[in-house]
């Protein structure tokens, strides 16, 4: 009889990241963390305290899970870079999804359209819209930036005027300006819901094709738009890069 496989999913998206083992579909241990410090001292704890509570090593582990992003520009690089690292020493593939399909995935078999929205600063969020009426997210409009007082016309051009289930760090943000004009008998998710979780990630990639550890180098952050920090203009190459003579 063929052993029911381990997965471990990690988010590390936002201010608060999450690490979860699961036994197939069986969440074995999910843990919730800070990183308003940095991702990067509190990330791998996360990962040590979730292996041991649930009782299995990493090199069990058959396949890994991230979020790729849209969310911390800083957080998406540290997670896939170790989850990469996890997946290329043990030889294990990796499956992702968006950060935005996982917030979706924490409403299933509802009949409105899920809107998760995430704050993106800068007078911005990223939004995207999601069918979830057969369990699973599937997606109406694929993550983009847009300010938010237009949602609710490009709410009215995707979805006719139909009710919304909006949830996502965006919405604790800007929720006076998204529910001027929002469609008849739509509704605000709490709190709770904002941050993505590792457990509705697993559920979100179980059925999806993973990304082997050999082609690990092409998958990348979702970024949406180019990140705020930049580099000044001091540091920047110049054309050529070698020294003049």
């Amino acid at each position: 009889m063929k052993e029911i496989p381990l997965t471990m999913a990690l988010d590390s998206s936002h201010l608060k990241g999450s690490v979860a083992v699961a036994r197939g579909e069986e969440i074995l241990c999910e843990i919730l963390f800070d990183a308003s410090d940095t991702h990067s001292a509190t990330l791998l704890p996360a990962v040590d305290i979730c292996l041991r509570t649930a009782n299995i090593h990493i090199k069990d582990i058959d396949k890994f899970c991230i979020v790729t992003g849209p969310g911390s520009f800083t957080g998406l690089r540290i997670g896939l870079a170790t989850i990469k690292s996890f997946a290329a020493v043990r030889k294990r593939p990796v499956v992702s999804a968006t950060s935005l399909e996982v917030l979706a995935a924490a409403f299933p078999y509802v009949s409105q359209v899920v809107a998760p929205i995430i704050d993106a600063r800068r007078g911005e969020v990223y939004l995207g819209l999601y069918n979830t009426q057969n369990g699973q997210p599937s997606a109406i409009l694929e993550p983009i930036s847009i300010q938010p007082e237009k949602i609710p016309m490009l709410l009215i051009e995707k979805n006719r005027n139909a009710p919304v289930i909006f949830c996502g760090t965006g919405v604790e943000k800007y929720r006076e300006i998204i529910g001027r004009k929002i469609p008849d008998g739509s509704r605000f998710s709490i709190p709770y819901r904002a941050i993505p979780r590792a457990s509705f990630l697993i559920g979100v990639t179980i059925d999806r094709i993973p990304v082997e550890y050999t082609e690990l180098a092409e998958m990348e952050p979702l970024y949406i738009r180019p990140p705020d920090a930049k580099l000044p203009a001091s540091m920047k190459l110049k054309s050529g890069g070698g020294k003049k003579r």
